[in-house]
């Protein structure tokens, strides 16, 4: 595969698995409060990038 088009690829995924990724780490390790807390920290990351990269392109 073309490397750019790996590299669109890859950067276009990245929000998407970071919110999923947040969200599943956040409901294992619900007893941990400060555990929780930064993962649903990073789910907050990938849903603002995606939602930027949404109203900067259009769609």
């Amino acid at each position: 595969m073309n490397p750019i088009r790996l590299g669109r690829t890859v950067l276009f995924f990245l929000p998407y698995v970071l919110v999923v990724a947040g969200v599943l780490a956040a409901s294992k390790a619900a007893g941990a409060p400060g555990v929780a807390l930064q993962a649903l920290g990073v789910a907050a990351i990938g849903s603002l990038w995606a939602w930027r990269r949404g109203r900067r392109n259009g769609y």
